[in-house]
């Protein structure tokens, strides 16, 4: 019985398609978890919706005010917005898609490192947009580091025009059963016996981009992943934040530092490809990937 697990009558008919799918142990986990989603923009915007409706409480924090592009994307502002902070705005929007959920906001600047581990307390993932951070790779991987410190699970996100990205640091993570076979056991076969729990260990943000691009070009990895590595290579060589017009010093470090130049699909050059990274990202692109990003946090929350 739900109920007597702990969730409510409430709880049981607002969630009783998931209890279904990953059952009373696994809702109790998402609702007792804590995501803070900093940077409402990109994908972090369709996260927002996709975790409080599966009934995991939010924090939703951005230091940044709102802008006319942030109406024409973000589906959580309204014209009335214009000039307000972004995350105490959306919040009570976010809320009202689950009441049986905790919204909150912070409208904090991201501060410095040695204060990091007190600002994410009690937060069980951290789903940062880099542009909250001004694109400063850095600071995000001292997000991480501090995540990581705390046995907190910390994904990136990262997007331009038609391509969306993150990155996944769930720290250690274990994976207590596969899915099957789509279709299953074939008649006259008999089903494959379980397999053990396995535990992975993921690598940290610094740890992926201490990887040169050119050695992940040789691995024959997507041009559009190489896309973020130069970006996040540049950003932590140019010892600044990265503007919208510093494309062309990106094609030349590219070049010059990083060893290889990536043909993107949808981009017929390179420089464009850099600058949509300063824009949000196609409204299907974010949704999409946002999905993906959702999943990874319920399958974290819910373990």
């Amino acid at each position: 019985d739900a109920a007597m697990a702990g969730i409510s009558e409430g709880e049981v008919a607002v969630y009783d398609r998931q209890l279904r799918l990953w059952g009373v142990q696994a809702q109790q986990r998402l609702l007792k978890a804590r995501v803070l989603v900093w940077g409402l923009e990109g994908c972090n915007v369709e996260v927002c919706k996709n975790l409080v409706l599966a009934g995991v409480s939010l924090v939703i924090r951005d230091h940044r005010t709102v802008g006319p592009a942030d109406v024409d994307f973000n589906y959580f502002l309204r014209e009335e917005d214009l000039g307000k902070n972004r995350a105490e705005c959306a919040a009570v929007r976010v809320q009202e898609m689950n009441p049986l959920c905790s919204v909150t906001f912070s409208a904090d600047a991201p501060g410095d490192a040695a204060g990091l581990r007190a600002e994410l307390e009690g937060c069980h993932v951290v789903c940062l947009a880099l542009g909250a951070l001004g694109f400063d790779a850095a600071k995000a991987c001292a997000v991480d580091a501090a995540c990581r410190a705390m046995d907190a699970s910390f994904l990136m996100t990262l997007s331009a025009g038609e391509l969306a990205f993150f990155f996944s640091d769930l720290n250690r993570h274990t994976v207590q059963e596969r899915s099957s076979a789509q279709g299953g056991a074939g008649a006259g076969q008999e089903a494959a016996a379980p397999p053990e729990p396995e535990t992975l260990e993921f690598p940290s943000l610094q740890e992926w981009m201490a990887c040169p691009p050119a050695d992940l070009q040789k691995r024959r990895v997507d041009d559009s992943v190489l896309l973020v590595a130069l970006f996040l290579a540049f950003a932590r060589d140019c010892g600044q934040a990265p503007s919208k017009g510093a494309a062309g010093k990106f094609v030349e470090f590219c070049r010059s530092k990083g060893g290889c130049t990536p043909k993107v699909d949808g981009f017929a050059e390179l420089e464009r490809a850099y600058e949509c990274i300063f824009v949000e990202p196609l409204m299907h692109v974010a949704s999409v990937t946002a999905g993906l990003l959702a999943q990874e946090v319920i399958k974290d929350c819910a373990a």
